[in-house]
Formats: structure tokens, C-alpha cells, sequence
């Protein structure tokens, strides 16, 4: 009986960070060494990524792979490509108005693999599609912009004083299913993070490790 007393207060805590969390409005003016616009993390103009990859799968597979990653936060459209470390190309699929897959091998050609991916694409390289309906800091003391989500979800972007910053997404019912985050002393190239961790939550669990080797801007 004292067994099961002392797991309710842990089990409150797991749900308290995956749903979403209150945030404390604070003044116009963001904390200072924010800068005035304390959310603005992602790449503008038009860019293409070059990323390593460690992915780790369900039932402890792991694999590595290269990602090239072009994208454009004028026209809100992004391409992915999905290579092995010898350069023979699995996946091939972008997004514009619609997705639109140019390749697909084995094992990336499920049904929710590129809808998933390109998912992901977006929500590391391109601002949030819905409007900013709060801003304010979390109990960490890290500063938030909350955007409302076209399907009813949330996005969370989340900037601690030293630089690093977290995004974290949530359905509509305000479950917690994708968060990515700078890592930890990684620097950055043309203002980007040098590595990144995205990991999925909910029905499909896993984690991407992308360290970046070449960021190119195609257009300012």
C-alpha cells in the first residue's frame, strides 16, 4: 500500500511534463540578453543543411545516416533527403502547399514515415504555422511563445538565458508529442545550432542526434 502511495506523486509529475504547462505573462519588453525578439530561433531566407544522424528506434535499433535538408521561410517549403554514408539516396520528399515523395526505400517507405518526417522538417527549420497566443516564462525560468496550432495543437518555443532553446509541440488534447532542443555546448554555424536532439513521443517513440556539418545560404 505505501509502495503505491509513493508512485502517485511521481506519476502527477510525468503528466505535469507532457501536458502543457501554464506560462507566467511577463512585461513587453522580454528579460534582458534576450534581445527583443527572445523567439526568433529559426533560419531565414533560403538555406541548405547538411546533417549526420543517429536514429534510435524502437527495440533498441540504431543506425546512422546523412539528412540534406533545403528549405526557404519565404515560400514555407522544405525538401528532404535521406541518404546512407556511402551517399545512396532511401528517401527523397518535399513539402509545398502538399507533400510529394520522389523516393522511398525500404524501410522509409511506410505510410507515416514522410508525412512524420517532413512533419519534423518543418517543425525544426520553420516558424510555426499559427499565431503566437501568449508569451511568458515557464516554472525553469525560460521564456515561451506559444503558438496555436492550424489542427488545434500548441508549439512551445522555449529560450533559456544562455542561448540554448528547447521547441516542444502538443495535439489538441494538449498531450506532449515532439520536443527539440539545442544540445548543450554545441556552438552553432550561420547562427544555427551545431546539434540537435528531436525526440518523438506518444504511439511511434524515437530520437534523432543531427550534428550539423555544412549550413549554405542559397538566398538571403
Amino acid at each position: 500500500m505505501t509502495r503505491h502511495l509513493l508512485m502517485v506523486p511521481v506519476l502527477l509529475l510525468l503528466l505535469a511534463c507532457t501536458h502543457l504547462p501554464p506560462i507566467t505573462p511577463i512585461a513587453a519588453a522580454p528579460p534582458s540578453g534576450l534581445g527583443p525578439q527572445p523567439c526568433s530561433i529559426f533560419p531565414d531566407g533560403k538555406w541548405q543543411f547538411l546533417h549526420s544522424i543517429r536514429a534510435e528506434m524502437p527495440g533498441g535499433m540504431n543506425f546512422v545516416m546523412m539528412g540534406l535538408t533545403v528549405m526557404s521561410s519565404r515560400l514555407r517549403t522544405s525538401r528532404s533527403v535521406i541518404m546512407t554514408l556511402e551517399g545512396f539516396v532511401v528517401f527523397d520528399g518535399e513539402y509545398d502547399q502538399h507533400l510529394i515523395v520522389h523516393r522511398a526505400l525500404p524501410p522509409f517507405d511506410s505510410p507515416h514515415f514522410a508525412g512524420g518526417l517532413m512533419d519534423d522538417i518543418r517543425l525544426i527549420f520553420l516558424e510555426p504555422d499559427g499565431p503566437v497566443v501568449g508569451v511568458g516564462e515557464l516554472e525553469n525560468g525560460s521564456v515561451v511563445c506559444r503558438h496555436a496550432a492550424p489542427d488545434g495543437g500548441t508549439v512551445d518555443i522555449g529560450l533559456q538565458r544562455d542561448g540554448s532553446w528547447e521547441l516542444r509541440r502538443y495535439d489538441p488534447a494538449q498531450r506532449l508529442t515532439r520536443t527539440v532542443r539545442s544540445l548543450p555546448g554545441a556552438g552553432s554555424k550561420a547562427g544555427f545550432p551545431e546539434a540537435l536532439e528531436l525526440a518523438a513521443r506518444g504511439d511511434q517513440t524515437y530520437k534523432l542526434v543531427m550534428r550539423l556539418v555544412e549550413a549554405v545560404q542559397i538566398e538571403p
